[in-house]
């Protein structure tokens, strides 16, 4: 759990500097300036990552993640930003009944799939393209639904994964969250067709688990590069973290990415226009 909170640490470390330096305290300034440089540093090496070189001339995929939070009442804030920022496929996570009930109101995703429940983990996947072979998946073995589906594009075709992993705030939860990410990951490595993967993975990309899925699925994330773009609390920043993604195959192109506004859940879309 500590491992997530790295932007905060080089907040907290920068802020000790400058009091030890005011101080005139020099080895505890010297040693907040090594935490600084070392939380500092995950974040550097992002932005310094080499974009993808990948040319793609195939048709584009507008897809979003959103974790609606179950206990959400005010359903209108996201269906407004729905309407406001059409995705051609959304992966909804923290479905109920009665979200289910509005989003089938959208006549904009004749293609859909909508497994609700009364917990966090209910989930859907709406399309405005055709779905083939729309799968569940209990990717950690403990009855948590993920989705698969093939979405067909102007004649070509795409493997999406919609997932919603456990929060892992004990260790059996934080083992099947990392069992849900390997399992996840074989699927995304032996995959034919281009890949997308979204949803609420609980986890940050300083993590190592994270580390693993992008090595191991032969994944990128769509964010790197970005900076800090927390997509959980985001309204208060000693606990904002970035855990919901966009991950994609080598064979498909991130044209733009952009986090949503708060919509009522503790958690803001994420917004990625593709290409094949």
């Amino acid at each position: 759990l500590f491992a997530h909170f790295r932007a905060q640490y080089f907040a907290a470390a920068l802020v000790l500097a400058a009091l030890f330096v005011w101080r005139r305290q020099a080895a505890p300034a010297l040693l907040a300036l090594v935490l600084v440089g070392w939380h500092a540093w995950p974040a550097a090496k992002g932005l310094a990552a080499q974009p993808s070189v990948a040319v793609c001339n195939g048709p584009t995929l507008t897809v979003a993640t959103a974790n609606v939070r179950y206990s959400n009442e005010d359903h209108g804030r996201f269906l407004a930003w729905l309407d406001a920022e059409p995705a051609d496929l959304v992966v909804v996570q923290e479905v109920t009944a009665a979200w289910a009930r509005d989003l089938a109101a959208r006549r904009g995703y004749p293609y859909r799939h909508v497994l609700t429940r009364e917990d966090p983990y209910g989930i859907a996947i709406l399309s405005r393209w055709p779905l083939e072979a729309v799968s569940l998946v209990d990717l950690a073995g403990d009855g948590l639904p993920s989705l698969g589906a093939v979405v067909s594009i102007d004649g070509r075709r795409l493997q999406v994964y919609g997932l919603h992993t456990h929060w892992p705030i004990t260790p059996s939860l934080a083992r099947a969250r990392d069992e849900a990410l390997r399992a996840a990951a074989a699927l995304a490595r032996d995959a034919t067709l281009p890949v997308v993967l979204l949803g609420d993975l609980n986890l940050t990309t300083y993590s190592p688990p994270f580390d693993r899925l992008l090595r191991d699925g032969r994944l990128r994330d769509v964010m790197q590069g970005q900076g800090w773009r927390p997509t959980w609390r985001a309204g208060f920043w000693p606990l904002a973290l970035r855990i919901d993604h966009v991950l994609v195959s080598s064979a498909v192109c991130v044209e733009d990415v952009t986090v949503g506004p708060a919509v009522g859940s503790d958690h803001r879309p994420v917004l990625a226009r593709l290409r094949l």
